[in-house]
């Protein structure tokens, strides 16, 4: 399928969602769609958090509803109230078009009266948590004889949170002829037992990498001491200058003292846990959904049901018990098509469980390289200098600079930006000026570079405005080798690691000398197998030799 159009959807559904943009479908979403749109029997539909799969329930389901009928025809149950509310507003915005269709969102902590009286005006579709809707089913304010759908969201992940008997209460109190929608990651046993006992004999659909992580997210991972986490989070943030990130921790007390540490730090962070009340809980979210927060920090619950798009790095500050956990936090990130970055801060007790989340979830982690202050400070000037060039000069500014020409005859450009640069970073530098190294534990030899072969570091990334692609073409030449030699570790900002077999690593790096990517001499360096990834320098800077096998070329550094 290459268009929402060719789903089988109605046109003023199809209008809807022309109008929010969507072009092409998931995977999960070409599955489902036209089997929900055409087929009264039910559904089991496994697929991963950032698949699409409100699109996928509820698309059809909008398209389904009749319009003239204001009983409720549709209940969607939900885990959590942040996800309640999301699934409400997606479901508004694919009803746009359709006439009378209205959507209702009932959930704990917000004034149930209120609830009543919108059910009581006449609603299709109910959007609930299961705790709020069994309340309004015990006051008699919901009436279910006439449903036509019933979706369980996110199945595994209420029952995850105890909420079994609650949807046996709701599931009962609904007719035998409803059609019954189950969207869940996974599939355990408790979720079987509900397919089994309120489904009959379900269709079972996938979307490509069921109950395995979004290939689109870069799985990392270090191993620090606890008490290095937050400087290694730091480090994280300063690398990254575009950074939109959730950061999870263990418990509302461990949310609490990392934003308040990055709050006076001058990061825009707040968290978000269990015991905020339902409104500073929606504040905080609307602040980060409007990107004045750029550090989310949040405990498991309270993350579930965030659905922002454009997040581009989960950070686990501590990693969760379950697989399935792992994988739902990662699944904030590398939504609607894009990339993301999940990177884990392990400590050494924590690394038995890497290996089982590689098999449970399908994915292979990769060692992540803690950025140096060089690195860093590197990647604060290509962000500047790309704001300076990408600035309009306003006209009045331009009016003024004509008439100061002489005083500006004098400057040189080189050194007016070093000192715009200066100003710009004088808080970063001071900072990591006196900055101690962070030592890093490696976590088996699954991780590190592959024996007969070496890892380069290569200083072009996506601030060069350069691809994975581009850039492996561009070396080849360089060198004069094959470019089938290489297979990426990763590629950042500001820098890139590359592996080639040990006989071309000398050769690479010869080929790089003098060589320039544009205006930027390139560096390629040799990094050490046993440092995980890090080189190893002499105070002036040179390689020194290691086991025996001398590395090569030299890196230039920024001095503070």
């Amino acid at each position: 399928m290459e268009s929402f159009s060719m789903l089988g959807l109605p046109d003023n559904v199809t209008r809807a969602i022309d109008a929010l943009g969507f072009t092409e479908p998931t995977s999960i979403q070409q599955r489902a769609i036209p089997t929900l749109l055409t087929s009264d029997g039910d559904v089991i539909a496994l697929a991963q958090t950032g698949t699409g799969k409100t699109a996928a329930f509820g698309l059809p389901m909008v398209s389904r509803i009749d319009a003239k009928i204001k009983a409720v025809q549709g209940i969607i149950l939900c885990p959590t109230r942040e996800l309640c509310i999301q699934i409400t507003k997606d479901l508004e915005n694919f009803a746009r078009f359709s006439d009378h269709v209205s959507v209702t969102p009932v959930y704990g902590g917000a004034n149930i009266s209120t609830q009543i009286t919108q059910i009581k005006r006449g609603t299709q579709i109910i959007v609930a948590t299961p705790g709020r809707m069994v309340d309004l089913i015990n006051r008699g304010a919901v009436k279910l004889h006439e449903l036509r759908f019933a979706v369980l969201d996110e199945a595994d992940e209420m029952l995850n949170m105890g909420f079994k008997d609650e949807l046996d209460r709701i599931l009962e109190e609904t007719p035998a002829s409803k059609t019954t929608w189950l969207f869940s990651a996974t599939m355990p046993s408790e979720v079987a037992r509900i397919a089994k006992r309120y489904m009959n004999n379900p269709e079972e659909i996938k979307g490509l990498g069921a109950q395995t992580s979004n290939i689109n997210i870069n799985h990392s991972f270090t191993v620090v001491r606890p008490q290095d986490k937050y400087r290694v989070l730091r480090r994280i943030v300063d690398a990254n200058p575009d950074l939109y990130a959730i950061v999870f921790c263990r418990t509302r007390r461990d949310t609490n003292e990392v934003a308040e540490k990055l709050i006076k730090d001058g990061y825009a962070a707040d968290a978000i846990h269990g015991d905020l009340s339902q409104a500073q809980r929606e504040m905080v979210m609307k602040r980060f959904r409007n990107h004045n927060i750029k550090l989310l920090i949040a405990t498991d619950v309270a993350a579930r049901g965030i659905d922002v798009n454009d997040i581009t790095h989960v950070i686990h500050y501590h990693l969760p018990d379950e697989a399935e956990n792992y994988t739902h936090r990662s699944g904030r990130t590398a939504r609607a098509g894009k990339s993301g970055e999940s990177i884990a801060l392990l400590s050494s007790r924590d690394k038995g469980k890497l290996r089982g989340f590689e098999r449970a979830t399908g994915t292979k982690w990769t060692e992540y390289n803690i950025p140096e202050p060089t690195d860093i400070v590197q990647a604060k000037m290509l962000q500047t200098l790309d704001a300076l060039k990408n600035t309009e000069i306003h006209p009045d500014v331009s009016d003024m600079l004509n008439t100061m020409s002489g005083d500006l005859a004098h400057w040189d450009v080189r050194e007016l930006l070093g000192k715009i640069m200066s100003a710009e970073m004088t808080k970063l530098i001071a900072y990591y000026k006196n900055e101690q190294r962070v030592n890093t534990e490696s976590a088996g030899q699954g991780s590190r570079t592959p024996k007969g072969a070496s890892k380069l570091f290569v200083n072009l990334g996506k601030y060069d405005r350069v691809s994975e692609k581009d850039l492996k073409i561009f070396l080849a030449d360089m060198a004069k080798i094959d470019v089938n030699d290489f297979s990426f570790v990763s590629m950042r900002n500001s820098y890139s690691f590359v592996e080639v077999k040990d006989s071309l690593a000398k050769k690479l790096v010869k080929g790089s000398e003098g060589s320039f990517y544009g205006d930027r001499p390139v560096v390629v360096e040799v990094r050490d197998h046993e440092q995980g990834g890090r080189a190893k320098h002499s105070k002036k800077g040179k390689f020194q030799k290691t086991n025996g096998k001398k590395k090569f070329g030299k890196r230039k550094r920024v001095k503070f």
